[in-house]
């Protein structure tokens, strides 16, 4: 989970990195396409953050059912 988390913040710092500094000279559509693709990392990541712990909590409760 914490690699996961690793590599998500990571791609989204790139696509950041990518659309202040292009690396090639992108269409409208494709930036629009990569702005829309980072927001969308950026709530997975804020999903993550949020459902983290209680997951963990569930993944390691003990139960007797």
């Amino acid at each position: 989970m914490k690699n996961f988390k690793r590599l998500l913040t990571q791609a989204i710092d790139e696509n950041r990195m990518e659309i202040v500094e292009p690396s090639r000279e992108y269409t409208r559509d494709e930036r629009i396409y990569m702005q829309g693709y980072t927001d969308a990392l950026d709530d997975m990541l804020g999903d993550f953050n949020a459902e983290y712990k209680e997951f963990m909590k569930n993944t390691y409760t003990q139960s007797l059912n």
